[in-house]
């Protein structure tokens, strides 16, 4: 979040809902990897991606947890 103003952290994080009658299914995926890797994560949202959650383990190893709308 380096180099971001609050406003643009708060906005990146604002939380989106569907829209009525719009249900779509998910796909899951459950990695671990290094914690401070973000071309890693980048690479991940340019698959569709979206983080949802992460557990440090032990050093800069961490389990990250995404959804994806299935396609």
């Amino acid at each position: 979040m380096a180099g971001r103003s609050r406003k643009e952290v708060a906005v990146s994080m604002k939380v989106r809902s569907e829209p009525q009658g719009v249900r779509g299914a998910w796909e899951y995926l459950v990695t671990t990897g290094e914690a401070e890797s973000p071309e890693w994560l980048a690479e991940r949202g340019a698959e569709g991606w979206e983080l949802v959650a992460v557990v440090r383990e032990f050093g800069t190893r961490a389990t990250f947890y995404f959804k994806r709308r299935k396609l």
